[in-house]
Formats: C-alpha cells, sequence, structure tokens
C-alpha cells in the first residue's frame, strides 16, 4: 500500500522537528541546567562578594587602627602637654605645696617648698612624711588630724625647726587628695612663710613697749637727775672746804666721780626714752656708714684689718635722718668691736634687699651670744658687760624702729654674731 502524499509530508515535518529539537538543545542548556549554573554562579559570587567584604573590613580596621593610633598619640601629647604645663604651675607658684599618698609618703615637693624648708626636693620625694618632719611636731599632727577627720584644715600657724638650725613661722592649710571618682588618695598641704610678718608684728609689739618704758624711763631719769644733782652740788661744796691733805678729800672725790658717772647714765636714759622726730633725707647710705667707722679708726684702737665693708654697685640714695642713724650704727658697730676683743673682724655689707628696701648686715666673729642671753640683749639696760649700761643696742634698735624698719640679731657661741637691719628706701609721710 502506497502511502499518501499527505502522510509523508506530515512524517517528514515531524521528524525535522525532532531534528531541530536535538539540534537546539545540543546547542543551548536545558531549563535544569540553567538553574543548576545560576546556582554554581551564585555560589561564585557569594564568595567573592565574602572575600571582597572581607578585605574591605580588614582595610577599614587598619584605617581606623591608625586613626586610634594616631588619637593616642595626640592624647598622649596633649597629656604630656598639661602634665608639663601643670607641672610649670606647682614649680612657679610662691607657696610650697606638698603632696603625700594614704600610706604617708610623699609623692609632691615644689621648688618653693625646698626654699622655705630648706630641703632637696629630690631627697624627700618618695620618703615618709613622719620621717621628713619627726622634728616637727605639728606639722605631723595637721596632717594626722585632716586623715582622721577627713575634712579639710584651713589657716594654721606653727613654727618649725629647719635643719640648718632656724626657726621660722608658717601659715598652712590642708586639703584631701581625691581622683575623679571621689575616692581619697592622699593628702594636699600648701603652706607660706609667715616670718617675716611674724617679725614685724613683733616689731610694732615691741615699738609699743619700748615707747610706754621709754615714757616712764624719763621720769624716772628726771627724778634721778633731781636727787644727784643736789647731792653732787654738796659734794663739791664739801670738797673745797677740805684742806689738801684731809683725809675725806679723797673719798669726797671718788663720791663726786661715782655721781658723774651715774649723771651720764642718766644722760643716756633721757636719750633713749625722748621722742625724736625723724628728719630724714636722701643721703648715701655707704657714706654714712663710712663715716661711723671712721670714727673709731681714729681712736687708734682698730684698723682695717679689724673693719671692712662691701657695698654693692648702684645703691639707691636712701631717706634716713642721718644724725640718729650714724649713732645706730656707730653703736651697733662699737658692740661688734668690743666682741672681737681687738683681734677679730667685724664685717659691714651693704646690699639691695628689694625693690623697696636694703639690708645693712654687721658681721663679727667674736665670741657670740648664748640662746639664753640673745633674746634679752635688745631691752633696755640689759647687759653682760661690767661698765655698760645696757642701753646702746636699745637705742640702735629704738632708732632703726621709728625709720619703720626692722633689727634682728643672730649668733652662734664661738662662731660670732650678725645684726641684720633692714630699712625701707623711702620713708611714708
Amino acid at each position: 500500500m502506497i502511502p499518501s502524499p499527505l502522510l509523508l509530508i506530515s512524517a517528514g515535518i515531524i521528524g525535522l522537528s525532532l531534528l531541530t529539537y536535538y539540534f537546539l538543545r545540543s546547542l543551548f542548556p536545558t531549563r535544569l541546567r540553567l538553574k543548576k549554573l545560576k546556582k554554581v554562579g551564585e555560589k561564585e559570587g557569594q564568595s567573592d562578594f565574602m572575600m571582597k567584604t572581607f578585605q574591605d573590613l580588614i582595610r577599614q580596621l587598619k584605617e581606623k587602627e591608625e586613626d586610634l593610633e594616631t588619637m593616642r598619640k595626640a592624647a598622649e601629647d596633649h597629656a604630656d602637654r598639661v602634665g608639663s604645663f601643670n607641672e610649670k604651675i606647682l614649680q612657679s607658684v610662691p607657696s610650697g605645696v606638698l603632696t603625700v599618698d594614704c600610706d604617708l609618703i610623699i609623692t609632691t615637693f615644689n621648688k618653693a617648698a625646698g626654699s622655705i624648708l630648706k630641703l632637696s626636693p629630690e631627697a624627700i620625694l618618695h620618703q615618709p612624711y613622719q620621717a621628713v618632719f619627726e622634728k616637727n611636731g605639728k606639722m605631723i599632727y595637721f596632717l594626722e588630724e585632716t586623715l582622721e577627720k577627713k575634712q579639710d584644715m584651713l589657716r594654721q600657724e606653727c613654727e618649725i625647726n629647719r635643719p640648718d638650725g632656724k626657726k621660722i613661722w608658717l601659715g598652712l592649710n590642708t586639703s584631701l587628695l581625691r581622683d575623679t571618682e571621689e575616692e581619697m588618695i592622699g593628702v594636699t598641704i600648701v603652706f607660706t612663710d609667715l616670718s617675716e610678718k611674724k617679725l614685724m608684728e613683733e616689731q610694732i609689739a615691741l615699738k609699743k613697749r619700748l615707747s610706754m618704758m621709754g615714757e616712764m624711763s624719763a621720769w624716772i631719769a628726771h627724778e634721778f637727775r633731781n636727787y644727784t644733782g643736789t647731792i653732787l652740788g654738796f659734794s663739791r661744796l664739801l670738797e673745797k672746804r677740805l684742806t689738801e691733805d684731809s683725809e675725806a678729800k679723797e673719798m669726797i672725790s671718788e663720791i663726786t666721780d661715782e655721781l658723774s658717772a651715774m649723771e651720764r647714765l642718766i644722760t643716756e636714759l633721757l636719750s633713749y626714752s625722748k621722742k625724736r622726730e625723724i628728719n630724714a633725707t636722701a643721703i648715701s647710705l655707704p657714706s654714712l656708714i663710712e663715716k661711723s667707722i671712721q670714727s673709731f679708726a681714729e681712736n687708734k684702737r682698730y684698723t682695717s684689718e679689724n673693719l671692712r665693708t662691701t657695698f654693692q654697685n648702684a645703691l639707691p640714695m636712701i631717706d634716713l635722718d642721718p644724725t640718729l642713724m650714724r649713732q645706730a650704727f656707730s653703736n651697733l658697730i662699737q658692740n661688734a668691736l668690743e666682741g672681737i676683743e681687738n683681734e677679730g673682724l667685724v664685717h659691714v655689707t651693704v646690699f639691695r634687699r628689694s625693690s623697696e628696701k636694703v639690708q645693712i648686715e654687721i658681721t663679727d666673729d667674736g665670741c657670740g651670744i648664748s640662746n639664753e642671753v640673745i633674746g634679752k640683749v635688745l631691752l633696755p639696760f640689759f647687759t653682760t658687760k661690767e661698765s655698760g649700761t645696757g642701753l646702746g643696742l636699745a637705742l640702735a634698735h629704738k632708732i632703726v624702729l621709728s625709720h619703720n624698719g626692722h633689727l634682728t640679731i643672730e649668733s652662734l657661741v664661738g662662731k660670732g654674731t650678725t645684726v641684720t637691719i633692714v630699712l625701707p628706701i623711702h620713708q611714708k609721710h
């Protein structure tokens, strides 16, 4: 049976379609294969993405680390600058600053503290507080009170002994030292030297006492002069009536001599008690001192080997009463010369202490003055000399006080004595 043309055509079309299908399948992946390829591609893309993301993260971390390092260095530099600045402030303040930790170990000791207490900061730092101030109980007491009561102590005053043997007055405050969380980590002590202030207060009080004593001395001197004048007058009349060979004449002569000595004492007493007005004028202090010294050189008891002077260059003219101050310098130099007994040295030094004051130091290398006596030598009528009246130093002191200055005496037995006078350059009217 011969197939019909229509059937043949249909079979050809079907075959051609199958061939086309397989041919195209060989050229292009199937949908399933496309899905598989897509998954593989996604996995490969994800891996690349994760790797890239990780690398970006590492890079960013490195950049942050570098930024943090830069910030850390900047913070350290700032802290160093702040610390250095604070240290400069600490070392520049005129008050002494001392800090201790809770174990009472000294952690801060600035330059002013070392200057006031005459202690080396390098030797004091990291030392136990009690060991450093064991001879000054008040300093330890104030610290212990602050720690025990856990409260600040304001405006305390105490006298302490320095290593150089000098006693000074301190005005101090104590305060608790806390960290940023308000926990106590130690104590801060801030102090100033009140010695000069105390000295001025003592000088003012002494000036008042001496004024009262002077008024009393003047009354006593006048009364004594009345009595001695009467006795001296009768003694001279009696002496004239006696013959030259009379045994009583020698006795009358001795009475007259003693009365004359008493008259000199009364004259000195009246000179001390007399209230004098200061006639200040601008003069050269070195010139005035040289004139005072010249009077001792003229009596040939002393030479240039006994008396020396050192004057700072360009000293200003100073307002003084030349007559009174020359008397004061003469009394002080005389006292120093008597201390060396013609064998030692008296050295007068003058220099400018500040913009407003000058300082005069009269130093001798004599026998010195004991601690029991030195506190009394400026008092009227006190003397350790057989022929002394006890008014020379007292009068010099009074003259210095009347010029708004102050006078102090320091001495070591067997080493010598230094009289220090501080005077204002200009007198306030």
